[in-house]
Protein backbone atom coordinates (compact mmCIF):
# COMPACT_ATOMS: atom_id res chain seq x y z
CA UNK A 1 0.00 0.00 0.00
CA UNK A 2 3.00 2.38 0.54
CA UNK A 3 3.18 2.96 -3.31
CA UNK A 4 -0.48 3.55 -3.42
CA UNK A 5 -0.29 5.87 -0.70
CA UNK A 6 2.38 7.90 -2.77
CA UNK A 7 -0.30 10.15 -4.47
CA UNK A 8 0.90 11.11 -8.12
CA UNK A 9 -1.62 10.82 -11.05
CA UNK A 10 -5.39 10.55 -10.67
CA UNK A 11 -5.29 7.71 -13.48
CA UNK A 12 -3.73 5.64 -10.59
CA UNK A 13 -6.81 5.43 -8.58
CA UNK A 14 -8.74 3.76 -11.36
CA UNK A 15 -5.95 1.54 -12.62
CA UNK A 16 -5.74 0.57 -8.27
CA UNK A 17 -9.06 -0.33 -7.76
CA UNK A 18 -9.22 -2.45 -11.03
CA UNK A 19 -6.16 -4.58 -9.68
CA UNK A 20 -7.60 -4.87 -6.39
CA UNK A 21 -11.36 -6.00 -7.19
CA UNK A 22 -11.99 -5.85 -11.19
CA UNK A 23 -15.20 -7.20 -11.27
CA UNK A 24 -16.64 -4.96 -7.86
CA UNK A 25 -19.25 -2.55 -8.69
CA UNK A 26 -18.28 1.14 -8.43
CA UNK A 27 -21.05 3.22 -10.70
CA UNK A 28 -24.87 3.38 -10.41
CA UNK A 29 -26.37 5.48 -13.03
CA UNK A 30 -29.64 6.40 -11.72
CA UNK A 31 -31.55 2.80 -11.65
CA UNK A 32 -29.08 1.40 -14.13
CA UNK A 33 -26.10 -0.41 -13.41
CA UNK A 34 -23.56 -1.21 -11.75
CA UNK A 35 -20.60 -0.58 -14.15
CA UNK A 36 -16.99 -2.30 -12.51
CA UNK A 37 -13.71 -1.26 -12.84
CA UNK A 38 -13.37 -3.43 -15.34
CA UNK A 39 -15.70 -2.28 -17.33
CA UNK A 40 -14.50 1.23 -16.24
CA UNK A 41 -11.25 0.72 -17.12
CA UNK A 42 -12.01 -0.90 -20.78
CA UNK A 43 -13.64 2.29 -21.49
CA UNK A 44 -10.85 4.37 -20.48
CA UNK A 45 -8.62 2.12 -22.63
CA UNK A 46 -10.83 2.92 -25.36
CA UNK A 47 -10.77 6.54 -24.82
CA UNK A 48 -6.96 6.87 -24.26
CA UNK A 49 -6.24 4.95 -28.05
CA UNK A 50 -8.42 7.52 -29.17
CA UNK A 51 -6.21 10.42 -28.07
CA UNK A 52 -3.31 9.46 -29.30
CA UNK A 53 -1.87 13.01 -30.72
CA UNK A 54 -2.57 14.04 -26.94
CA UNK A 55 0.86 15.19 -25.49
CA UNK A 56 2.04 15.55 -22.04
CA UNK A 57 0.76 18.65 -20.80
CA UNK A 58 -2.26 19.31 -23.09
CA UNK A 59 -5.60 19.76 -22.24
CA UNK A 60 -8.94 18.15 -23.52
CA UNK A 61 -12.54 19.20 -23.16
CA UNK A 62 -14.51 16.08 -21.68
CA UNK A 63 -18.16 16.89 -22.16
CA UNK A 64 -19.61 14.12 -20.95
CA UNK A 65 -22.74 14.36 -18.28
CA UNK A 66 -23.39 12.14 -14.81
CA UNK A 67 -22.85 8.53 -16.50
CA UNK A 68 -20.47 6.04 -16.02
CA UNK A 69 -18.20 7.45 -18.85
CA UNK A 70 -16.98 10.59 -17.21
CA UNK A 71 -14.72 8.66 -14.78
CA UNK A 72 -13.51 6.51 -17.30
CA UNK A 73 -12.67 8.92 -20.13
CA UNK A 74 -10.88 11.41 -17.11
CA UNK A 75 -8.95 8.60 -16.25
CA UNK A 76 -8.23 8.23 -20.05
CA UNK A 77 -7.07 11.75 -20.46
CA UNK A 78 -5.11 11.48 -17.34
CA UNK A 79 -3.28 8.69 -18.70
CA UNK A 80 -2.36 10.41 -21.47
CA UNK A 81 -0.64 12.94 -18.43
CA UNK A 82 -3.03 15.60 -20.01
CA UNK A 83 -5.19 18.13 -17.65
CA UNK A 84 -9.11 17.30 -17.91
CA UNK A 85 -11.02 20.56 -18.62
CA UNK A 86 -14.70 18.98 -17.26
CA UNK A 87 -17.73 21.05 -19.70
CA UNK A 88 -21.37 20.81 -18.91
CA UNK A 89 -22.96 19.41 -22.40
CA UNK A 90 -25.85 21.48 -22.00
CA UNK A 91 -23.59 23.93 -22.89
CA UNK A 92 -24.18 25.89 -26.55
CA UNK A 93 -21.19 24.75 -29.20
CA UNK A 94 -20.04 27.80 -29.30
CA UNK A 95 -19.54 28.01 -26.08
CA UNK A 96 -17.47 25.06 -26.67
CA UNK A 97 -15.24 26.60 -29.27
CA UNK A 98 -14.55 29.62 -26.92
CA UNK A 99 -12.73 27.35 -24.34
CA UNK A 100 -10.90 25.80 -27.08
CA UNK A 101 -9.30 28.16 -28.64
CA UNK A 102 -9.17 30.76 -25.02
CA UNK A 103 -7.70 27.69 -23.29
CA UNK A 104 -5.50 26.02 -26.33
CA UNK A 105 -7.22 22.68 -25.75
CA UNK A 106 -5.71 19.82 -28.42
CA UNK A 107 -8.97 17.56 -28.64
CA UNK A 108 -12.43 16.87 -27.22
CA UNK A 109 -13.96 13.58 -25.65
CA UNK A 110 -18.18 13.79 -26.26
CA UNK A 111 -20.93 11.93 -26.85
CA UNK A 112 -21.18 10.31 -30.31
CA UNK A 113 -24.45 12.33 -30.69
CA UNK A 114 -23.28 15.63 -29.37
CA UNK A 115 -24.12 18.47 -31.59
CA UNK A 116 -20.96 20.75 -30.63
CA UNK A 117 -18.55 17.69 -32.24
CA UNK A 118 -19.18 19.06 -35.68
CA UNK A 119 -18.07 22.74 -34.80
CA UNK A 120 -14.45 22.55 -33.77
CA UNK A 121 -11.39 22.61 -35.02
CA UNK A 122 -9.65 20.07 -33.06
CA UNK A 123 -9.81 16.14 -32.90
CA UNK A 124 -12.94 15.17 -31.47
CA UNK A 125 -13.24 11.44 -29.80
CA UNK A 126 -16.82 10.16 -29.82
CA UNK A 127 -17.47 7.88 -26.26
CA UNK A 128 -20.52 5.94 -26.50
CA UNK A 129 -22.36 4.43 -23.51
CA UNK A 130 -20.14 1.43 -21.78
CA UNK A 131 -21.84 -1.88 -22.25
CA UNK A 132 -22.41 -4.13 -19.13
CA UNK A 133 -23.14 -7.12 -21.11
CA UNK A 134 -19.10 -7.75 -21.99
CA UNK A 135 -16.38 -6.73 -19.55
CA UNK A 136 -14.50 -6.08 -22.15
CA UNK A 137 -10.88 -7.91 -23.07
CA UNK A 138 -9.15 -4.00 -23.27
CA UNK A 139 -9.30 -3.45 -19.58
CA UNK A 140 -5.74 -4.98 -19.39
CA UNK A 141 -4.13 -1.92 -21.61
CA UNK A 142 -5.21 0.71 -19.53
CA UNK A 143 -2.25 1.50 -17.63
CA UNK A 144 -1.69 5.11 -15.40
CA UNK A 145 2.08 6.52 -15.64
CA UNK A 146 4.53 5.70 -13.60
CA UNK A 147 6.20 8.78 -13.55
CA UNK A 148 5.43 11.58 -10.32
CA UNK A 149 2.95 14.14 -12.29
CA UNK A 150 2.16 15.31 -9.09
CA UNK A 151 2.82 18.86 -9.86
CA UNK A 152 1.51 18.96 -13.36
CA UNK A 153 -2.34 20.01 -14.30
CA UNK A 154 -4.68 17.73 -13.50
CA UNK A 155 -8.22 19.70 -14.11
CA UNK A 156 -8.61 23.26 -15.35
CA UNK A 157 -12.72 24.20 -14.17
CA UNK A 158 -14.26 26.60 -15.56
CA UNK A 159 -15.14 29.20 -12.77
CA UNK A 160 -19.51 29.28 -13.06
CA UNK A 161 -21.54 32.82 -13.72
CA UNK A 162 -18.52 34.71 -15.12
CA UNK A 163 -18.95 37.00 -18.45
CA UNK A 164 -16.68 37.56 -21.32
CA UNK A 165 -13.47 35.44 -22.34
CA UNK A 166 -13.45 31.38 -20.66
CA UNK A 167 -11.20 31.53 -17.84
CA UNK A 168 -9.89 28.18 -16.07
CA UNK A 169 -8.76 27.22 -12.48
CA UNK A 170 -6.03 25.21 -12.81
CA UNK A 171 -5.34 22.18 -10.44
CA UNK A 172 -2.57 19.68 -10.25
CA UNK A 173 -2.88 15.62 -8.74
CA UNK A 174 -1.27 17.38 -5.65
CA UNK A 175 -3.91 19.47 -5.37
CA UNK A 176 -6.24 16.76 -5.29
CA UNK A 177 -4.19 13.86 -3.07
CA UNK A 178 -3.99 17.02 -0.85
CA UNK A 179 -7.63 17.96 -0.71
CA UNK A 180 -9.24 14.78 -0.58
CA UNK A 181 -6.54 13.57 2.19
CA UNK A 182 -7.92 16.75 4.46
CA UNK A 183 -11.38 15.83 3.98
CA UNK A 184 -10.51 11.91 4.76
CA UNK A 185 -9.17 13.56 8.07
CA UNK A 186 -12.08 15.39 9.14
CA UNK A 187 -13.65 11.94 10.13
CA UNK A 188 -10.61 9.48 10.27
CA UNK A 189 -6.90 9.72 11.66
CA UNK A 190 -5.36 7.39 8.90
CA UNK A 191 -5.39 9.70 5.59
CA UNK A 192 -4.65 6.74 3.47
CA UNK A 193 -6.34 5.37 0.47
CA UNK A 194 -8.94 2.91 1.78
CA UNK A 195 -9.73 -0.82 1.06
CA UNK A 196 -12.63 -0.92 -0.70
CA UNK A 197 -15.83 -1.01 1.40
CA UNK A 198 -18.30 -4.25 1.99
CA UNK A 199 -20.95 -3.99 -0.08
CA UNK A 200 -23.17 -3.65 3.01
CA UNK A 201 -22.28 -0.24 2.95
CA UNK A 202 -24.57 1.79 0.89
CA UNK A 203 -23.44 3.86 -2.36
CA UNK A 204 -22.56 7.95 -1.84
CA UNK A 205 -25.20 9.79 -3.72
CA UNK A 206 -23.54 12.33 -6.35
CA UNK A 207 -26.48 15.11 -7.73
CA UNK A 208 -24.30 17.64 -8.37
CA UNK A 209 -22.92 18.02 -12.38
CA UNK A 210 -19.43 16.35 -12.57
CA UNK A 211 -18.26 18.88 -14.99
CA UNK A 212 -18.50 21.21 -11.74
CA UNK A 213 -16.32 21.49 -8.52
CA UNK A 214 -18.55 19.83 -6.13
CA UNK A 215 -19.25 16.82 -8.09
CA UNK A 216 -15.70 15.92 -9.64
CA UNK A 217 -14.33 16.21 -6.01
CA UNK A 218 -17.28 13.77 -4.82
CA UNK A 219 -16.23 11.49 -7.75
CA UNK A 220 -12.86 11.46 -6.73
CA UNK A 221 -13.30 11.55 -2.67
CA UNK A 222 -15.65 7.98 -3.43
CA UNK A 223 -12.69 6.67 -5.57
CA UNK A 224 -10.38 7.08 -2.74
CA UNK A 225 -12.56 6.13 -0.56
CA UNK A 226 -13.25 2.95 -1.56
CA UNK A 227 -17.21 3.60 -1.72
CA UNK A 228 -19.54 2.79 -4.38
CA UNK A 229 -21.64 5.88 -6.26
CA UNK A 230 -25.06 6.54 -7.26
CA UNK A 231 -25.45 9.14 -10.09
CA UNK A 232 -28.50 11.42 -10.30
CA UNK A 233 -28.05 12.62 -14.04
CA UNK A 234 -29.91 15.70 -13.71
CA UNK A 235 -31.30 16.65 -10.30
CA UNK A 236 -34.90 15.81 -9.54
CA UNK A 237 -36.25 15.23 -6.00
CA UNK A 238 -38.44 11.93 -6.91
CA UNK A 239 -35.49 10.22 -8.77
CA UNK A 240 -33.11 11.24 -5.83
CA UNK A 241 -35.79 9.64 -3.11
CA UNK A 242 -36.11 6.55 -5.06
CA UNK A 243 -32.20 6.12 -4.90
CA UNK A 244 -32.48 6.99 -1.32
CA UNK A 245 -35.03 4.03 -0.49
CA UNK A 246 -33.14 1.64 -3.37
CA UNK A 247 -29.43 1.73 -2.32
CA UNK A 248 -29.87 2.98 2.04
CA UNK A 249 -27.97 5.87 1.20
CA UNK A 250 -26.91 7.76 4.18
CA UNK A 251 -25.72 11.03 4.09
CA UNK A 252 -26.71 13.91 1.02
CA UNK A 253 -24.61 16.69 -0.52
CA UNK A 254 -26.69 19.10 -1.96
CA UNK A 255 -26.95 23.02 -2.99
CA UNK A 256 -29.81 25.34 -1.37
CA UNK A 257 -31.52 24.63 -4.74
CA UNK A 258 -31.71 21.03 -4.42
CA UNK A 259 -33.23 21.50 -1.02
CA UNK A 260 -35.84 23.69 -2.30
CA UNK A 261 -36.41 21.24 -5.15
CA UNK A 262 -36.51 18.01 -3.00
CA UNK A 263 -38.86 19.57 -0.04
CA UNK A 264 -41.71 20.24 -3.17
CA UNK A 265 -41.05 17.00 -4.78
CA UNK A 266 -42.00 14.93 -1.39
CA UNK A 267 -45.22 14.59 0.29
CA UNK A 268 -45.99 15.32 3.71
CA UNK A 269 -45.23 12.60 5.68
CA UNK A 270 -42.14 11.20 3.39
CA UNK A 271 -38.77 11.01 5.11
CA UNK A 272 -35.20 10.54 4.12
CA UNK A 273 -35.02 7.22 4.83
CA UNK A 274 -31.34 6.15 6.65
CA UNK A 275 -29.85 9.83 5.65
CA UNK A 276 -28.35 10.69 8.97
CA UNK A 277 -27.21 14.73 7.53
CA UNK A 278 -27.39 16.78 4.65
CA UNK A 279 -24.52 18.48 3.64
CA UNK A 280 -25.14 21.95 1.66
CA UNK A 281 -22.68 23.95 -0.29
CA UNK A 282 -21.54 25.86 -3.52
CA UNK A 283 -24.07 28.81 -2.44
CA UNK A 284 -24.86 30.18 0.37
CA UNK A 285 -27.98 28.48 2.71
CA UNK A 286 -30.95 30.98 3.55
CA UNK A 287 -31.54 30.34 7.04
CA UNK A 288 -35.69 29.50 6.73
CA UNK A 289 -34.35 26.73 4.15
CA UNK A 290 -32.40 25.43 6.31
CA UNK A 291 -34.96 25.80 9.57
CA UNK A 292 -38.13 24.41 6.79
CA UNK A 293 -35.48 21.22 5.66
CA UNK A 294 -35.16 20.22 8.78
CA UNK A 295 -38.04 20.87 10.41
CA UNK A 296 -39.81 18.65 7.67
CA UNK A 297 -37.36 15.64 7.85
CA UNK A 298 -35.64 15.77 10.80
CA UNK A 299 -31.91 15.88 9.85
CA UNK A 300 -29.53 17.88 10.07
CA UNK A 301 -28.60 20.67 6.96
CA UNK A 302 -24.66 21.03 7.74
CA UNK A 303 -23.68 24.14 5.86
CA UNK A 304 -19.82 23.88 3.95
CA UNK A 305 -17.77 26.52 2.60
CA UNK A 306 -15.65 26.58 -0.61
CA UNK A 307 -14.22 27.94 -4.05
CA UNK A 308 -12.94 26.13 -7.15
CA UNK A 309 -9.81 27.67 -6.57
CA UNK A 310 -9.32 25.95 -3.27
CA UNK A 311 -10.58 22.32 -4.72
CA UNK A 312 -13.68 22.32 -3.14
CA UNK A 313 -13.85 22.48 0.84
CA UNK A 314 -12.45 25.38 3.17
CA UNK A 315 -14.55 25.42 6.31
CA UNK A 316 -17.31 22.55 7.05
CA UNK A 317 -19.63 22.26 10.03
CA UNK A 318 -18.97 19.21 12.05
CA UNK A 319 -21.36 16.57 11.91
CA UNK A 320 -20.73 15.21 15.45
CA UNK A 321 -21.05 18.68 16.70
CA UNK A 322 -24.13 19.71 14.99
CA UNK A 323 -25.74 16.14 16.57
CA UNK A 324 -24.47 16.55 19.73
CA UNK A 325 -26.76 20.28 19.47
CA UNK A 326 -23.47 22.02 19.27
CA UNK A 327 -24.14 24.38 16.63
CA UNK A 328 -23.20 28.10 15.62
CA UNK A 329 -25.63 29.36 14.44
CA UNK A 330 -24.99 31.41 10.80
CA UNK A 331 -21.57 29.61 11.08
CA UNK A 332 -20.21 27.75 8.16
CA UNK A 333 -17.77 25.77 10.52
CA UNK A 334 -14.18 25.83 11.02
CA UNK A 335 -11.39 25.37 8.13
CA UNK A 336 -10.47 22.05 7.24
CA UNK A 337 -7.56 20.66 8.65
CA UNK A 338 -4.49 21.62 6.59
CA UNK A 339 -6.64 24.77 5.67
CA UNK A 340 -5.38 27.88 6.92
CA UNK A 341 -7.80 31.03 7.19
CA UNK A 342 -7.26 34.80 7.85
CA UNK A 343 -9.83 37.81 7.43
CA UNK A 344 -8.01 41.15 6.09
CA UNK A 345 -9.27 44.74 5.92
CA UNK A 346 -9.74 46.90 3.03
CA UNK A 347 -5.93 48.42 4.00
CA UNK A 348 -4.55 44.28 3.89
CA UNK A 349 -3.91 44.54 7.86
CA UNK A 350 -5.47 40.93 9.17
CA UNK A 351 -8.90 41.87 11.05
CA UNK A 352 -9.47 40.62 14.54
CA UNK A 353 -11.67 38.49 15.85
CA UNK A 354 -15.49 39.60 14.64
CA UNK A 355 -14.01 41.74 12.91
CA UNK A 356 -15.35 41.99 9.26
CA UNK A 357 -13.01 41.83 5.88
CA UNK A 358 -11.92 39.77 2.66
CA UNK A 359 -11.41 35.86 3.89
CA UNK A 360 -8.36 34.60 2.60
CA UNK A 361 -7.01 31.09 2.62
CA UNK A 362 -3.95 29.12 2.18
CA UNK A 363 -3.44 25.21 2.07
CA UNK A 364 -2.05 22.44 -0.35
CA UNK A 365 -5.10 21.94 -2.19
CA UNK A 366 -5.14 25.75 -3.68
CA UNK A 367 -4.16 26.93 -7.19
CA UNK A 368 -1.52 28.00 -8.69
CA UNK A 369 -3.14 30.27 -11.06
CA UNK A 370 -6.14 31.01 -13.93
CA UNK A 371 -5.62 30.13 -17.57
CA UNK A 372 -6.88 32.27 -20.24
CA UNK A 373 -6.79 35.36 -17.62
CA UNK A 374 -5.73 38.55 -18.44
CA UNK A 375 -1.69 38.65 -17.78
CA UNK A 376 -1.12 39.43 -14.50
CA UNK A 377 -4.08 38.29 -13.21
CA UNK A 378 -3.67 35.85 -10.55
CA UNK A 379 -6.02 34.78 -7.63
CA UNK A 380 -2.98 34.87 -4.58
CA UNK A 381 -1.84 37.36 -2.60
CA UNK A 382 2.34 38.27 -2.89
CA UNK A 383 2.42 35.54 0.32
CA UNK A 384 0.53 32.87 -1.72
CA UNK A 385 -2.98 33.22 0.23
CA UNK A 386 -6.02 32.70 -1.97
CA UNK A 387 -7.71 35.75 -2.25
CA UNK A 388 -11.58 34.33 -2.53
CA UNK A 389 -13.30 37.68 -2.53
CA UNK A 390 -15.97 36.90 0.22
CA UNK A 391 -16.64 38.75 3.30
CA UNK A 392 -16.66 37.49 6.26
CA UNK A 393 -15.76 37.29 10.05
CA UNK A 394 -14.09 34.52 12.78
CA UNK A 395 -15.13 34.54 16.06
CA UNK A 396 -12.74 33.91 19.10
CA UNK A 397 -12.63 30.19 18.91
CA UNK A 398 -12.23 30.15 14.63
CA UNK A 399 -15.47 29.68 13.30
CA UNK A 400 -16.13 30.95 10.13
CA UNK A 401 -19.04 33.22 9.03
CA UNK A 402 -19.74 34.29 5.48
CA UNK A 403 -21.03 37.59 4.86
CA UNK A 404 -21.19 38.35 1.76
CA UNK A 405 -19.22 39.05 -1.58
CA UNK A 406 -16.78 41.82 -2.30
CA UNK A 407 -17.27 41.94 -5.49
CA UNK A 408 -20.89 41.97 -5.16
CA UNK A 409 -21.05 45.38 -3.14
CA UNK A 410 -23.81 48.08 -3.69
CA UNK A 411 -22.27 51.30 -2.71
CA UNK A 412 -26.16 53.36 -2.10
CA UNK A 413 -25.40 57.17 -1.16
CA UNK A 414 -21.80 56.62 0.31
CA UNK A 415 -22.95 53.18 1.89
CA UNK A 416 -22.02 49.65 1.64
CA UNK A 417 -25.03 47.65 1.15
CA UNK A 418 -24.38 43.19 0.97
CA UNK A 419 -26.72 41.68 -1.42
CA UNK A 420 -26.56 38.42 0.64
CA UNK A 421 -27.55 40.32 3.75
CA UNK A 422 -30.73 42.01 1.93
CA UNK A 423 -31.77 38.77 -0.19
CA UNK A 424 -31.76 36.89 3.99
CA UNK A 425 -34.14 39.40 4.82
CA UNK A 426 -36.47 39.23 1.68
CA UNK A 427 -35.99 34.74 2.93
CA UNK A 428 -37.12 35.63 5.65
CA UNK A 429 -41.03 36.34 4.41
CA UNK A 430 -42.30 32.66 3.87
CA UNK A 431 -43.79 33.80 0.67
CA UNK A 432 -40.49 34.51 -0.81
CA UNK A 433 -39.58 31.44 -2.38
CA UNK A 434 -35.98 32.82 -3.28
CA UNK A 435 -34.08 36.18 -4.01
CA UNK A 436 -31.31 37.94 -5.75
CA UNK A 437 -30.42 41.34 -5.39
CA UNK A 438 -27.94 43.11 -7.75
CA UNK A 439 -27.12 47.28 -7.46
CA UNK A 440 -28.31 49.04 -11.13
CA UNK A 441 -26.76 52.98 -11.65
CA UNK A 442 -28.58 56.02 -10.08
CA UNK A 443 -27.82 59.50 -11.19
CA UNK A 444 -28.68 60.46 -7.37
CA UNK A 445 -27.31 57.92 -5.02
CA UNK A 446 -24.78 55.70 -7.73
CA UNK A 447 -25.92 52.57 -7.25
CA UNK A 448 -29.67 51.20 -5.63
CA UNK A 449 -30.40 47.87 -4.46
CA UNK A 450 -33.23 45.91 -6.63
CA UNK A 451 -34.64 42.64 -5.78
CA UNK A 452 -35.36 40.36 -8.35
CA UNK A 453 -37.83 37.50 -6.48
CA UNK A 454 -39.76 34.13 -6.81
CA UNK A 455 -42.70 34.78 -4.23
CA UNK A 456 -46.35 34.39 -4.36
CA UNK A 457 -47.16 37.76 -3.05
CA UNK A 458 -46.92 41.05 -4.74
CA UNK A 459 -44.16 43.40 -5.18
CA UNK A 460 -45.48 46.27 -2.76
CA UNK A 461 -46.10 43.27 -0.73
CA UNK A 462 -42.80 42.30 -0.29
CA UNK A 463 -41.17 45.79 0.01
CA UNK A 464 -43.50 46.30 2.84
CA UNK A 465 -42.58 43.02 4.34
CA UNK A 466 -38.95 43.41 4.30
CA UNK A 467 -38.59 47.31 5.35
CA UNK A 468 -38.40 46.60 8.76
CA UNK A 469 -35.60 44.30 8.71
CA UNK A 470 -33.91 46.67 6.43
CA UNK A 471 -32.23 50.53 7.36
CA UNK A 472 -33.55 52.42 5.00
CA UNK A 473 -30.62 52.39 2.50
CA UNK A 474 -30.02 49.14 2.42
CA UNK A 475 -34.25 48.45 1.05
CA UNK A 476 -34.57 47.52 -2.44
CA UNK A 477 -35.74 50.47 -4.41
CA UNK A 478 -37.45 47.85 -6.65
CA UNK A 479 -39.08 44.26 -6.49
CA UNK A 480 -39.28 42.61 -9.57
CA UNK A 481 -41.41 38.99 -9.61
CA UNK A 482 -40.50 36.42 -11.90
CA UNK A 483 -41.93 32.60 -11.76
CA UNK A 484 -38.09 31.50 -11.25
CA UNK A 485 -34.48 32.88 -10.98
CA UNK A 486 -32.14 31.75 -13.83
CA UNK A 487 -29.56 29.49 -12.70
CA UNK A 488 -26.37 27.80 -14.10
CA UNK A 489 -26.16 24.26 -14.16
CA UNK A 490 -24.28 23.27 -11.00
CA UNK A 491 -27.66 25.48 -9.24
CA UNK A 492 -26.16 28.97 -8.45
CA UNK A 493 -28.24 31.83 -8.97
CA UNK A 494 -26.78 33.11 -12.30
CA UNK A 495 -26.34 36.75 -11.32
CA UNK A 496 -25.28 38.10 -14.65
CA UNK A 497 -28.64 36.82 -16.36
CA UNK A 498 -30.52 38.38 -12.79
CA UNK A 499 -28.69 41.79 -13.39
CA UNK A 500 -29.60 41.74 -17.13
CA UNK A 501 -33.56 40.75 -16.45
CA UNK A 502 -33.47 43.63 -13.66
CA UNK A 503 -31.98 46.02 -16.06
CA UNK A 504 -34.60 45.19 -18.57
CA UNK A 505 -37.42 45.71 -16.54
CA UNK A 506 -35.56 49.20 -15.25
CA UNK A 507 -35.53 50.80 -18.97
Amino acid sequence: MSTRNAGGSLARLLAWRRDEAPDAGFVLVEDDGPWTYRQLAAGAARVAAGLDAVRPGDRVVLRIGNDERFLAAASAIWSREAAVVPMHPAAPPEEVARVVATLGVTAVVLDPDDPAGGQLEVPVVPFARIPRTDPGAEAAEYTAPTRDVGAEPALVLLTSGTTGAPKGVVLTHDNAWSNVRATVSAFRSDTSLSPLADESKPPNLIANPLSHTAGVVRLIFALYVGRRIALLRKFDGRAAKRLIDAHGIDNLTLNPTMLRLLLDALEPGEDLGRVKYVGSGTAPLPPPLREEFEARFGVPVLQAYGQTEAFGGIAVESAKDVLAGRRRPGSVGRPLPGVEVRIVRADGTEAGPGEQGEIRARSRSTTSGYLGAEPGASPLDDDGWLRTGDLGHLDDDGYLYITGRLKNTIICGGFNVIPEEVEAALAEDPRVREASVVGLPDDKLGEIPVAVVETTATAEEVLAAVAPRLAPYKRPRHVLVVPALPKVANGKVDRPAVRALAEKAAR
